[in-house]
């Protein structure tokens, strides 16, 4: 492509024969000065080529100093003006071209095309029938031409390009499905039924007609006659697999379901039909079924087929990790985590490369908790992709979970270096420092990082939380504590985990009334609370005198998570340890 158009501009610009014209254009230079223009437009293009875009508009420009008609230099300067999005200057140059040089159609395309970005349809349509004028038989000239008239509004006009077109090129499928969709956008149904009826006479054995004059019928409403052609369509060509989805678009259109479901089951067997045509259909499946409130009873039945239909798309094309993404969105969308991580894992087999499935990978990990498989999928995910900083916040957290503390400090200090203008996320790397320098005793360390996360984001409830009850264990800063587990309530209210905290650190300041009242709405959440809470609420009533009610709560704390080693010893005791 390169070597063409330099050839055309050289020639434009007097380095060959350009046309058998002998007359010298009104302007030109003399030719004692034809070798210095094309000096100085060979050392613009060599600018232009090597990216200095400034150095080649002054040299250009220099060109027309010397050649005010030199187009070649015009055409130059316009695409370099629309490249630097100065669209005024560009039309001029543009323009400017095709009054020096009529006989260059790529002048003219240019022309039209700036016409048309800067929603000047109608001048458009100039250029184009001008081209049309001296070059009649380029066919997709008149398709532009059409499209610039219907933008302006001459759509009668455009209709009788296309009338042109046929008269001269005859039905053709390119003119068929373009004057199709022009009479269709126009609501012109009558003339469109009209039009493709000639085709299906002209051409009775293509099933593809067929299908359009369906979708026509469908679309005025006459659902027998779009029915009876989809089928002489499947007559004509069974193996048309793409004629069966828009028949299953019928037949779900006019309520028959099990007919729907049939075609595109049938469909979807289909080795050879495009999958991603078919991951559209199930793209709609699955926005049918999270529509809330319309059709509820339907839902299971679409969610049924739904996934017969991921079923059939992964027997079809079983090389291929598409099946296996979508399967997995809709599991995820059932609350089947563990099934879903299983499918976008296999994923992976096939499309090892794709980002979004690691990255969706690492969050069911999170979500389930298992932290040996996050750590190790964060870590082929940072093979792959060693410059993504949230990979290395995923394995920061998992290797802090398995209690790697300087092995998780490490990883996260790699990851937050790679962080580039995105606060949030540079944030989270604070955040995840904190807790991590904190399980490794690094405390000073730990509320630098806290601080700094705040800094980013001061309502991160989050952070808020985990720092004011560290501090809180520590018994350090507790006004600070205090005022951090509040906002953190007033931020998310209702939450147990956060409210726990709050309990804890008015426990530690002492108001164990408060604390009680607190540790009460926290249990009040928790349907199955933890061994932290349970704990936590017994020390409360110890310290508020209810013995017994605490020794209660401690029992009941006895071999669940998050429960103290001196929890044994506390029940045994009958009093609160430190």
């Amino acid at each position: 492509m390169f070597s063409l158009l330099l050839i055309t501009t050289l020639m434009a610009c007097g380095g060959g024969k350009a046309t058998t014209r002998t007359e010298v254009p009104e302007g030109a230079p003399s030719s004692d000065r034809r070798a210095e223009v094309m000096a100085l437009f060979m050392d613009a293009t060599r600018a232009r080529l090597g990216g200095q875009l400034p150095q080649a508009v002054q040299l250009y420009q220099q060109c027309l100093k010397l050649d005010p008609t030199n187009g070649a230099a015009h055409f130059e300067l316009a695409k370099l003006y629309h490249q630097a999005q100065q669209y005024d200057p560009a039309v001029d140059h543009a323009k400017r071209a095709v009054a020096a040089d009529k006989e260059n159609i790529w002048y003219h395309f240019l022309l039209a095309d700036l016409y048309e970005q800067g929603n000047r349809p109608a001048e458009a349509a100039a250029v184009y029938k001008e081209v049309l004028a001296r070059w009649p038989d380029r066919y997709e000239v008149y398709f532009d031409l059409a499209n610039a008239l219907a933008y302006s509004g001459k759509l009668t006009e455009a209709q009788k390009v296309y009338a042109d077109m046929e008269q001269r090129f005859g039905l053709t499928d390119e003119v068929i499905a373009e004057q199709f969709n022009f009479l269709v956008n126009t609501n012109k149904l009558d003339e469109a039924e009209r039009l493709v009826q000639r085709a299906v006479e002209a051409h009775p054995n293509e099933a593809h007609y067929l299908g359009m004059l369906a979708e026509l019928h469908d679309q005025k409403g006459e659902h027998d006659k779009a029915l009876a052609c989809y089928k002489k369509a499947l007559e004509l060509d069974p193996g048309n697999s793409m004629m069966r989805i828009a028949l299953a678009e019928h037949y779900y259109g006019t309520g028959r379901m099990e007919e729907a479901y049939s075609e595109l089951g049938e469909a979807f067997l289909d080795p050879d039909l495009d999958i991603d045509a078919k991951m559209q259909v199930l793209i709609g499946f699955y926005e049918m079924t999270e529509r809330e409130g319309e059709n509820p009873n339907d839902r299971p039945d679409l969610i049924r087929r739904s996934y017969a239909l991921i079923d059939a798309l992964e027997r079809a094309h079983p090389e291929s990790g598409k099946p296996h993404t979508i399967h997995g969105d809709f599991l995820l969308r059932d609350g089947k985590f563990e099934e879903a991580r299983s499918e976008f894992r296999k994923a992976l087999v096939h499309e090892k490369d794709r980002f979004p499935i690691h990255l969706q990978l690492l969050q069911l990990d999170l979500q389930l908790g298992d932290h040996e498989a996050l750590h190790t999928d964060a870590e082929t995910a940072i093979a792959l992709f060693p410059t993504s900083p949230e990979l290395y916040l995923y394995n920061g957290i998992a290797l802090s979970q398995l209690k790697r503390h300087d092995q998780a400090v490490e990883t996260l200090i790699a990851g937050r270096d790679l962080v580039v203008d995105n606060p949030p996320l540079l944030a989270q790397f604070w955040s995840s420092l904190g807790d991590a320098y904190n399980e490794a005793k690094q405390f000073g360390k730990s509320d630098q990082a806290y601080d700094k996360a705040l800094a980013l984001e001061p309502n991160n409830t989050g952070t808020l939380n985990n720092y004011a009850y560290y501090l809180s264990l520590r018994k350090d800063q507790l006004e600070k504590a205090e005022r951090m587990s509040r906002r953190s309530n007033e931020l998310a209210p209702g939450q147990s985990t956060y409210q726990d905290t709050y309990a804890w650190v008015l426990f530690q300041l002492g108001r164990f009334a408060d604390a009680r009242t607190w540790m009460e709405k926290a249990l009040a959440g928790s349907p199955d609370p933890d061994g932290v809470l349970l704990e936590h609420y017994g020390d409360i009533l110890f310290e508020l005198g209810e013995v017994s009610a605490a020794v209660e709560q401690w029992k009941k704390a006895l071999g669940k998570e998050g429960a103290s080693e001196l929890l044994e010893r506390k029940i045994n005791e009958g009093k609160r340890l430190e």
